[in-house]
């Protein structure tokens, strides 16, 4: 495609996913706006400016997002995690295991866990938030790259395809993720560049640029194209070209092809852009577009498609508690000071001091003592009408109330007495949440189905890895290592062999199931001390405290030699110890 007619498609492409995306984005802004109180945020702008006019006091005490900070905690306390699985007769459980070792390697290395966080507290506060997969080199002098999972900080800043079907925007044909930067930042940036003119006379530009602003977007879009397959004997499917011939795969790779097809497929083209010329391009390795939504609550209404936030329900109560908790504050504000109960006899010369007493504070106050009469007394102060405290009370627990929180999902007592009933008001709890968490679990097995396509492609030579297993710890495997056979030349730790797919778990951390199995061994040794010699050693093996796993190690050594003598005593007829 020429380049005119691609920048005339992505333009079209950008207003398109503009249109869509636009209502959806103004939505998500207000929602956290209000969330996090940016402008006072929580107050209508007529009824703020009013407010601010009147010289009136304007209380916000943010429980909205204090509970979503919770759901937020909740989430990485309990984060999502995805496990490889093989799917075809040629996939490998131990190679299944490396794509695992692999991956928590990637979300090591690129501090995963951040961008899952960010946009999953861009979901529950603002409707839709996202994350993103980009490969580069390992490093300046290196010809090896990695894959990385990245978190984009803003939500707004990316434009799918409107016109996807599948949840998690896996059927995507194009996308954006756009910045704008200032005229100094991209002279400096792209000195070779047509876009000079920053007084918006350039009409080559349009409105990309906008108040010595220029707007610059990452442009993926798929291309299709019909290409032939071979299948190998090795089971690999390999591309058929004209360098890339059955001869050269016998000969050369001694790989013989077993067959071979047509088939009608797509590359993902990646382009930078800023609407009137193309700045870099390169192809993208993967098949899907790299973006990766997570979503708060889908709806669908005459054909459009709404994305609501968890905190959307709440802002009602949640601004109804700001106005009755300023109104408790201006009745107790503007009502006055009470005044003291007197005799006029007890102040005569001391008029000045107590003129003011019922606004001021003062360090003390004169008066004459006159026998038979008591001194001074202030009248009760003016209390806040209990209608305004009740309502108070009414909206925060409306608040919690619309986002399913109870006293007993917080630690707090309740009505509840037993544990099953404290469990089951937790559980209840749970499923008020638990569509936005199963939604970031969907959105974690989509870039996960990415990595499984991307790393056979990007570790496609035999190269020395790193992998981290369940319980952190790292090894190095060797993978795509030729090794001379008989018939020919094989492949140890073939990434492209295979078909392998996905499945989600979720609940406690490995250290946290560690503490768990390690309690239950010490109960159990206590139930049956008989098993003390066998489960020792496993208690301080998987004990997270320095030492452990060298007295585990001399502990199992013990029992090992005393299971050889009573094994060598059993065999000369003596009784084992």
């Amino acid at each position: 495609m020429k380049d005119d007619d691609l920048l005339t498609q992505a333009r079209d492409h950008y207003k398109q996913t503009s249109d869509a995306w636009g209502s959806i984005y103004d939505e998500a802004r207000d929602d956290l706006k209000f969330v996090y109180d940016v402008d006072s945020g929580q107050w209508p702008s007529q009824i703020r400016k009013e407010r601010e006019t009147a010289g009136r006091p304007m209380i916000t005490s943010n429980k909205l997002q204090k509970v979503l900070r919770t759901i937020r905690g909740d989430m990485r306390q309990n984060r999502p995690r995805i496990k490889v699985i093989p799917v075809d007769d040629k996939a490998d459980p131990q190679m299944a295991d490396i794509y695992n070792g692999l991956i928590r390697q990637i979300e090591y290395l690129s501090d995963a866990g951040i961008a899952y966080d960010t946009a999953y507290m861009q979901a529950i506060s603002g409707s839709v938030g996202f994350f993103r997969i980009r490969t580069d080199y390992s490093d300046e002098m290196s010809f090896d790259q990695d894959i990385f999972i990245d978190r984009i900080l803003d939500s707004t800043s990316v434009h799918l395809d409107p016109n996807c079907r599948e949840f998690c925007y896996a059927d995507a044909q194009y996308g954006f993720i756009e910045e704008l930067i200032d005229e100094k930042a991209y002279k400096a940036r792209f000195p070779d560049s047509d876009a000079t003119n920053f007084d918006g006379t350039n009409t080559l530009f349009g409105d990309w640029i906008s108040g010595r602003k220029i707007r610059v977007a990452e442009y993926f879009c798929k291309e299709a194209e019909r290409i032939n397959i071979a299948l190998l004997q090795s089971g690999k499917v390999v591309p058929l070209d004209g360098k890339l011939t059955p001869e050269f795969y016998a000969t050369v790779l001694k790989d013989p092809v077993v067959r071979d097809r047509e088939t009608d497929t797509h590359v993902v083209k990646w382009y930078l852009i800023n609407g009137g010329e193309i700045l870099e391009k390169k192809d993208w390795p993967g098949k899907y577009i790299p973006i990766i939504p997570v979503f708060g609550d889908e709806i669908i209404v005459d054909g459009k498609r709404y994305y609501l936030s968890l905190a959307r329900g709440a802002k009602g109560p949640q601004q109804m508690y700001n106005y009755w908790a300023t109104a408790a504050t201006e009745t107790v504000a503007l009502a006055p000071k009470a005044p003291f109960i007197l005799d006029a006899r007890q102040v005569k010369g001391f008029e000045k001091e107590w003129e003011n007493s019922n606004r001021e504070n003062r360090a003390w106050l004169p008066y004459k003592h006159i026998p038979g009469v008591a001194k001074p007394q202030r009248e009760h102060q003016t209390e806040v009408p209990t209608a305004i405290m009740a309502m108070m009370q009414a909206m925060a627990f409306d608040v919690e109330d619309h986002l399913g929180r109870y006293e007993a999902s917080k630690g707090q007592t309740s009505n509840e007495r037993s544990g099953k009933a404290i469990m089951a008001r937790i559980t209840q709890a749970d499923k008020g949440t638990y569509t936005f968490v199963d939604n970031l679990t969907r959105s974690i097995i989509f870039a996960g189905r990415q990595l499984i396509d991307l790393i056979p492609k990007i570790y496609d030579t035999k190269r020395a890895l790193r992998i981290m297993g369940d319980d952190g710890e790292q090894k190095v495997v060797n993978v795509n290592t030729p090794v001379p056979t008989e018939a020919g030349i094989a492949t140890v730790n073939d990434l492209s062999v295979g078909k392998y797919d996905l499945i989600s778990t979720m609940g406690a951390s490995f250290s946290s199931k560690r503490e768990e199995m390690t309690q239950m061994m010490i109960e159990s040794m206590q139930y049956a001390p008989t098993l003390a010699g066998v489960i020792a050693p496993l208690v301080f093996k998987y004990s997270d405290w320095p030492g452990a796993q060298e007295i585990a190690a001399e502990l199992k050594k013990a029992v090992d030699q005393q299971q050889a003598v009573a094994m060598q005593q059993g065999g000369n007829g003596g009784q084992p110890q």
